[in-house]
């Protein structure tokens, strides 16, 4: 039954003025009432209470429908919706809310295009302060998209409409909810009729609305994301957006909920302290640390040379020789280049056989003869080094491929992958002899130890993993970062791993006992790359806080701070004598920095 204009319901309190809406479950009607003001009408479909598959539950929709009605109307807070009344009407239930003028951010999106991060975030933190309200009262939304958030009229404020699928919940508590779900807005709890719920739900769907708003793109579903279907950084659609809150949407939206910001005000707060540390400026090291870097001989280092690239500089990488470095950038450039003079000697990949996307990896094989790429085309790509002809393509992976690295007899190349695998490859003919799985979220970087006898991985996941490369088998898994681990490598020896974070922190493990030894601090943002001396004398840590640090590594104490680049760095290399180093960064520079005796 559709109710008509002109009808009165509720004893005559309120007069049908039209239909508004209606969803799978629910109908929404525009009403006046008895002031002569607007209201709005929710009921249940009546087809929906007579389908045959619905008649057994028909009474516990009813009640669950009154019960939301009744929890609602008590989240009283400026940007959710407002409750009037609650009542039954020819046996279904009604509740009134407050009419909103306005329009609701899916449709100012296809009219006006994406908005601008300053908006959007403010948006964002209204409808995340709602939440708060609504979680306390032991509600979940289960359906936070553009499309439920309405903005009033002539003012920047955001209002949370559309409880229909709210459900109440007990934190961490196995409970069974109805499977309902917008794909790209619904974490992957809400494809399973049975799951622990929690706030982290809603963060979800929350950072997937942001997510949204600055790109205009719906973010690839959960289930396509269970299927290998890659999510792409919202940066990638627009590369305006900072990376601070580039990097919060994505641990928000983490496949695996306790990897998430576990409520609203955690993942605020994280977006606040992100966007607070954007664009600080890193000041020179102290007079102390200045003190120790001129009393300690040949660590006073300084940049000889600033190589201008076409496109953000994504990773470099020394050859053996250390006659020659390699570059690859987001123009889906190789080049390799005279480490001494800086000159360019050739680009890989013309005639069509480079790489289509972005070029995010670069390897050299132990004697000097291969270079592999990997990037965002999903491919790995070996080269003669001093030649620049293709070797062959492999397609073994399902997502962007992030890390690669030779076993130090060269016979097998390690790759890391947004596929969440680590792949053992035969350098000599391409097979992949070996597939480990065991990371949640994207695999950032590979080592191998120094015997070739353990391999390293490290994730999105928080996590570092230990395999043994013979069998496959995972030894051990390193637990200590708070955010995604960006970097691994093994000192000379084997013993020690260390491993660089976006939670700001280096940490020293034990390789064999995986005990945490140290933790350096420092960086005002991630650690992106680092890079042990061959001599083992020095660590170097580059940062998305535009500086790279060196460390003293047996005292683990900071020894200066080099300074130059103006965006983030990405990758970081030492040449073999330990006198050279090489950074590449986003401001389109590789820039070489050398030591220069007291």
């Amino acid at each position: 039954m559709v109710w008509n204009r002109g009808q009165s319901l509720f004893g005559g309190r309120y007069v049908i003025e039209g239909k508004l809406g209606e969803g799978g479950i629910g109908i929404t009607y525009l009403v006046r009432n008895q002031t002569n003001e607007l209201r709005v009408i929710k009921t249940l479909k009546e087809e929906i209470l007579n389908n045959c598959s619905w008649k057994v539950q028909r009474d516990k929709l009813r009640q669950d429908f009154r019960s939301e009605a009744v929890r609602l109307a008590v989240c009283r807070h400026p940007h959710i919706v407002q409750i009037e009344n609650i009542f039954d009407e020819y046996d279904l239930p009604c509740m009134v809310m407050e009419y909103i003028e306005g329009e609701d951010l899916g449709k100012r999106l296809r009219q006006r295009g994406i908005l601008s991060e300053s908006e959007a975030l403010l948006y964002i933190r209204q409808i995340g302060d709602a939440l708060t309200v609504i979680h306390q009262k032991g509600l979940l939304h289960r359906d936070i998209k553009p499309r439920n958030i309405i903005i009033r009229t002539g003012r920047r404020e955001a209002v949370l409409i559309d409880f229909g699928i709210a459900r109440e919940f007990i934190p961490g508590v196995v409970q069974r909810h109805t499977v309902y779900r917008t794909p790209g807005f619904a974490p992957p709890e809400q494809y399973q009729l049975e799951a622990p719920r929690g706030e982290y739900i809603d963060v979800y769907g929350l950072a997937a609305t942001l997510y949204t708003l600055l790109t205009g793109v719906v973010p690839t579903s959960a289930d396509e994301r269970n299927r290998n279907a890659p999510l792409l950084p919202p940066h990638h659609f627009n590369p305006g957006i900072s990376h601070s809150v580039d990097r919060a949407i994505m641990q928000a939206m983490a496949m695996q909920p306790q990897y998430r910001p576990q409520s609203v005000k955690e993942w605020l707060s994280l977006l606040s302290n992100l966007e607070n540390i954007r664009g600080i400026h890193i000041s020179p090291p102290s007079t102390a640390k200045l003190s120790q870097s001129i009393i300690t001989p040949q660590l006073t280092w300084q940049c000889v040379r600033t190589i201008e690239a076409r496109g953000m500089v994504y990773a470099v990488t020394i050859s053996p020789n250390g006659k020659f470095f390699a570059s690859a950038s987001s123009d889906n450039s190789i080049k390799l280049w005279n480490l001494d003079t800086g000159k360019n000697i050739r680009n890989f990949g013309r005639l069509f056989l480079g790489h289509t996307d972005s070029v995010w990896t670069l390897a050299i094989s132990p004697n000097g003869e291969i270079l592999a790429s990997g990037g965002w085309d999903n491919t790995i790509k070996l080269w003669f080094l001093n030649t620049g002809k293709n070797i062959r393509t492999l397609y073994t992976h399902t997502n962007w491929v992030n890390s690669l690295a030779f076993s130090p007899d060269g016979k097998l190349l390690a790759s890391g992958s947004a596929d969440c695998s680590v792949q053992l490859i035969l350098v000599s003919t391409g097979n992949v002899i070996n597939t480990f799985f065991g990371h949640t979220d994207t695999v950032t970087s590979v080592a191998f130890s120094p015997d070739g006898q353990l391999l390293a991985s490290a994730g999105a996941d928080f996590s570092i993993k230990l395999w043994q490369v013979s069998t496959g088998c995972e030894i051990r898994t390193l637990v200590g970062h708070s955010f995604f681990v960006n970097c691994v490598a093994f000192d000379r020896e084997g013993n020690t791993l260390v491993s660089g974070s976006s939670d700001k922190t280096i940490r020293f493990w034990h390789a064999i006992t995986g005990r945490m030894l140290k933790t350096l601090t420092g960086h005002t943002d991630a650690v992106s790359s680092i890079a042990l001396s061959p001599d083992m004398q020095i660590l170097a840590s580059g940062s998305w806080d535009s500086t790279i640090k060196l460390w003293h590594i047996d005292t683990a104490t900071e020894i200066c701070t080099l300074s130059g680049h103006n965006n983030y760095i990405r990758s970081i290399a030492f040449s073999p004598d330990s006198k050279t180093l090489v950074s590449a960064s986003d401001d389109d520079t590789i820039k070489i920095w050398r030591h220069k005796d007291d």
